[in-house]
């Protein structure tokens, strides 16, 4: 008789597994989406301001307004990378509580599994251990019986 290669308690085990290896890149993905998001939107916002700024360039009447319209160009977009860090450490902190969540909800699950599928090894090992003891044994009387 072959035993069982994949008994429920190791089947169990790789399921959860399987699932927490699942959720963790769609969190990760769902960070990267963010991100990129996030990335584009400081892309267009620096776009708006530089054209802002290349129109009031253009639009100087005098010194005074050319100076001012060309200081903003030396400069561009402090607001919009003050507001992108700003959410760049917001969209860090709910990507790392939503990872940590994540795994703290599936570790439960896998330690229960894991305790299962180590308590089933330890008991196929016994069994096995006291099949091979009783044959040992079988083994020793026939060959005292011979000699």
């Amino acid at each position: 008789m072959l035993p069982q290669l994949i008994t429920p308690a190791i089947q169990s085990h790789i399921d959860i597994l399987i699932t927490l290896t699942t959720d963790l890149p769609q969190r990760t993905l769902e960070a990267l989406q963010s991100l990129s998001e996030l990335n584009m939107q400081l892309g267009r916002d620096l776009i708006a301001e530089i054209g802002n700024n290349t129109q009031r360039l253009m639009a100087s009447k005098d010194a005074s307004q050319l100076g001012a319209a060309f200081s903003a160009q030396l400069a561009p977009g402090a607001a919009a990378l003050q507001n992108y860090q700003q959410h760049l450490a917001e969209l860090l902190s709910r990507a790392n509580s939503s990872m940590a969540q994540t795994a703290a909800t599936h570790m439960p699950a896998v330690r229960r599994a894991a305790t299962e599928m180590a308590e089933e090894f330890m008991h196929t090992a016994s069994e096995q251990t006291a099949r091979a003891a009783e044959h040992m044994s079988k083994y020793q009387m026939a060959s005292q019986l011979r000699h």
